[in-house]
């Protein structure tokens, strides 16, 4: 319900679980991840449903399967085409239920493209803090409601649109531009856009 929604953990309690953030202090062995500290733990979400549907795809193309479409929840792959010179087409919906328009659409082909946002885990009705917590502070970076990247898989796209949402619109252009045939479309609070160059060809 919404009172236990906006009921966020004391200042107290983050300065001290922001003392377990470095991953510097995980080691991993062979098949075996130890932590320096007592309370360390780590979760794969930003990258582990990309991780799934590549894999899913990769076994696909293996069985002779050269036009799919592989997604989970927002994540996706886009190989060969939807029909004969038909690529697939992508919109991309609007951070905010009430609004339901389509912010972009483009065809994508031998490509993935992930989304990231602050609406599907929000912990306040306003949507400042969120499941996305930016771990130099250990809140939710203010500036931005979505983030989506189109990148040669989709495990990179997963990671980059949630790298982005926590680095804020200038340092995650900066980030994508970067890396070669990667591109992202950013949306801001106030639900303006900005794209890379690319994003929309």
């Amino acid at each position: 319900d919404d009172q236990q929604r906006e009921k966020l953990p004391p200042e107290t309690a983050v300065s001290e679980t922001l003392q377990l953030v470095n991953y510097q202090n995980i080691t991993i062995d062979n098949k075996t991840i130890t932590f320096a500290k007592q309370g360390m733990s780590i979760t794969l979400d930003g990258i582990g449903k990309g991780y799934i549907v590549d894999e899913g795809t990769a076994i696909l193309r293996k069985y002779g399967f050269t036009n799919v479409m592989v997604e989970a929840g927002g994540d996706l792959m886009a190989a060969g085409e939807k029909d004969t010179a038909q690529p697939w087409r992508i919109g991309v919906q609007s951070p905010r239920p009430q609004a339901e328009t389509t912010l972009a659409k483009f065809n994508l082909s031998n490509q993935a493209v992930a989304t990231s946002g602050d609406y599907m885990q929000s912990f306040t009705a306003d949507f400042s803090q969120h499941h996305i917590l930016d771990p130099r502070t250990g809140y939710s970076a203010p500036e931005l409601a979505s983030v989506t990247v189109k990148a040669p898989s989709v495990m990179l796209a997963d990671g980059l649109a949630t790298a982005v949402m926590v680095l804020g619109q200038q340092a995650g252009l900066q980030l994508i531009n970067q890396l070669s045939h990667c591109e992202g479309l950013l949306v801001t609070k106030a639900l303006d856009t900005v794209t890379t160059t690319e994003f929309l060809i």
